[in-house]
């Protein structure tokens, strides 16, 4: 009976670019519907007014206050007071109680010490890019995994991964590769591209490419792209081989898809029901 009633959704702070990224990925969703936007001073606009990258959605108003909803989606920079029939509450906002997870990343550290929404982008890139290769022991404990990061953005790194490994800043990674990963010896591509497609089967935003596959394009696309390609040593002795993975991360969209999945779970739906990228 879901598809005959859906809940009916409203979403507070709707200038925030993670507004779009929910309309985006539940514009099909067959038990939930998006009958509101909120955005105080932006009365009679539209949808697509307020995010001109949406489209079909000109008929999707803008309001001042929020009202009554089944579900109400919590858009990061609000400050204003929900009404007490505002219904099911999605808070996104980071540190927010109840604020969905990431759950790709089985992480020992507490989400409520160090919300994972609050870190920076190319942190939590670098993590979905590292746990898999580390979990799924491809990578070797004898060398040193290279990162772009400064030593700030390691430290907020090293608590979301797990296994043995030695991280260090990566000074000459720039653009074309972000981690350098040294792979056991007789490991190969192949052997990091299982590791990763077993671990993001069922995470549709996050998508794995090698080097003759186009890039999708990341910013606006509901996606954590992983980019792998095998590099050669400055040593050619060296028997192990290395891994280059450029990781990049559009947080929106993927933070959007994940509450989508965790209000289905909420409610008993398969986690990836209604999503479209």
């Amino acid at each position: 009976m879901g598809t005959l009633n859906p809940l009916k959704v409203q979403v507070v702070g709707a200038a925030h670019p993670l507004a779009a990224e929910w309309l985006r990925w539940t514009a099909w969703h067959p038990q939930l519907s998006t009958v509101q936007l909120v955005e105080p001073g932006q009365t009679g606009l539209s949808a697509e007014d307020l995010h001109p990258g949406l489209f079909g959605r000109r008929n999707l108003g803008v309001v001042d206050a929020p009202g009554a909803a089944d579900v109400t989606v919590i858009c990061p920079g609000w400050t204003g007071e929900l009404p007490s029939d505002a219904g099911q509450w999605v808070d996104l906002r980071p540190g927010a109680a109840g604020q969905p997870v990431l759950p790709e990343l089985q992480t020992p550290a507490s989400t409520a010490e160090a919300p994972l929404a609050a870190l920076a982008p190319d942190v939590l890139a670098a993590a979905l890019a590292l746990e898999p290769l580390l979990r799924g022991r491809v990578v070797s404990p004898r060398e040193t995994v290279g990162v772009s990061l400064d030593e700030a953005g390691l430290e907020q790194l090293r608590p979301l991964l797990t296994g043995h490994f030695r991280l260090e800043p990566l000074l000459a990674g720039g653009e074309d590769v972000q981690l350098q990963v040294p792979l056991f010896e007789g490991y190969s591509e192949h052997d990091a591209l299982a590791a990763y497609r077993a671990e993001y089967r069922s995470q549709p935003w996050v998508r794995i490419r090698r080097e003759a596959e186009p890039a999708l394009g990341v910013s606006g696309s509901p996606a954590c792209e992983l980019h792998l390609r095998v590099l050669e040593r400055e040593d050619p002795e060296i028997p192990i081989p290395l891994l280059g993975v450029q990781a990049r991360l559009d947080p929106w969209p993927a933070l959007a898809a994940r509450a989508a999945a965790a209000l289905n779970l909420a409610h008993g739906w398969p986690a990836l029901s209604g999503l479209v990228p």
